[in-house]
């Protein structure tokens, strides 16, 4: 199971090239393109992987238009895709999905949604080596989304706000077709476990997307038991809505179970109260851990 975005059709589409953080070929891997037109004209472009790699779209007016990769070397292929409208129009909403399935069965499948700008905030977190059963491990693709290679900052703190102990910030060259590094790379000696927030920002003059991973190995372990879903940053150019949020799905008991995580997207903390309800409105008394 993965989650979808769904999209606002009130607001208008982007204009201009659209980047997508991550996309994953080969050795089981294999990845979807999902191209929609919410507009009333047709769209045209190319969807570009890497230099010299491309293909084209033609989608009409309120339809939409999926693109697969192959999927059949034994090697894996990571990187960044490039929605690019003919003559700069606008752009079609665009989504990856990208699934594992080694030996030809599908064990894991994720979306990769487009989120944009110059600083971010993120939940992060990290267990045990991950390949061992129950081990978790948070990943971070990013692309930039002009030309020529962009300069990166990394920043990590505990969820108490406290410093880690490592030497930061962490400063990193991103490529013109992006990159993709799980949080142990990118901060080598970070204590395990840990849970934290991770902020990200470039100090270019064009914006860069974003995207967490957050890949697990099941308790039976295995190569065919490892599972992979995204988490959404946060921008912190943003700023949090005043009104109340609502989560549309939380699922407890019968083998589900629900993790809620809160982060400040911003500098400074916020407060406030949770309320849980049954899908007749009626509340929902929960314990939490």
């Amino acid at each position: 199971m993965s989650t979808l975005p769904v999209i606002d059709t009130q607001k208008p589409a982007p204009a201009g090239t659209a980047v997508l953080p991550y996309y994953a070929d080969g050795g089981g891997w294999r990845t979807q393109i999902l191209l929609v037109n919410p507009t009333d004209s047709a769209m045209t472009g190319t969807v570009q992987f890497e230099p010299g790699r491309s293909f084209d779209y033609s989608i009409p007016r309120r339809s939409s238009q999926k693109l697969v990769t192959p999927g059949s070397g034994s090697t894996v292929s990571v990187g960044a895709a490039r929605i690019v409208p003919v003559s700069a129009a606008a752009a079609p909403i665009p989504l990856v999905v990208f699934s594992y399935q080694p030996a030809g069965v599908v064990t894991s499948e994720a979306a990769v949604p487009t989120v944009a700008g110059m600083a971010f905030r993120m939940y992060a977190e990290s267990s045990a080596t991950l390949g061992q059963p129950g081990s978790i491990a948070t990943g971070i693709a990013i692309a930039g989304n002009g030309q020529g290679n962009a300069s990166l900052t990394f920043e990590l703190s505990r969820l108490d706000g406290s410093t880690t102990g490592l030497p930061l910030p962490v400063t990193k060259t991103l490529s013109d077709f992006g990159n993709a590094q799980f949080l142990n790379e990118i901060f080598p000696g970070l204590p395990s476990p840990f849970k934290g927030v991770l902020r990200i920002s470039t100090a270019n003059a064009s914006s860069i997307s974003v995207v967490g991973l957050r890949a697990r190995y099941n308790e039976r372990a295995g190569p065919e038991n490892f599972l992979i879903t995204t988490t959404a940053p946060a921008v912190e150019a943003d700023r949090p809505p005043s009104t109340e949020l609502l989560f549309p799905l939380l699922a407890i008991d019968g083998g589900y179970t629900t993790e809620f995580i809160l982060f400040s997207g911003t500098t400074g903390q916020t407060s406030g109260a949770i309320s849980f309800f049954r899908m007749d409105g009626t509340i929902l008394g929960l314990s939490l851990n």
